[in-house]
């Protein structure tokens, strides 16, 4: 008995195996090209601002999308409130039968 138990144990083992670094390996190319493309289009916005690769990246990184995240987040906040309002309304028009 091997490492893995017994001869079928080790050919379902070694399929697993091989089937996991295939799988790994295409998603590395995947995370790679994904890379590659956000690089070439800073790169690229970074030209047509008349800026720089770092300066387009941080305008990006550091002022555009924590802007967008608290944009978001304001949005969530509105809408919970429009929400509750809107059920409260709806109980009181069940309660007396008219909608107010």
């Amino acid at each position: 008995m091997g490492y893995y138990g017994t001869l079928e144990e080790s050919v379902r083992w070694g399929r697993s195996t091989i089937m996991f670094n295939a799988l790994a390996h295409v998603a590395n190319q995947a995370a790679d090209s994904i890379f590659w493309y956000c690089v070439d289009f800073m790169v690229n916005l970074g030209r047509i601002s008349g800026s720089s690769y770092p300066e387009a990246n941080a305008w990006i990184l550091l002022v555009m999308i924590p802007g967008l995240i608290v944009l978001l987040i304001g949005v969530r906040v509105v809408q919970k409130f429009q929400l509750r309002r809107l059920r409260q309304s709806g109980n009181q028009t069940s309660r007396h039968g008219a909608v107010r």
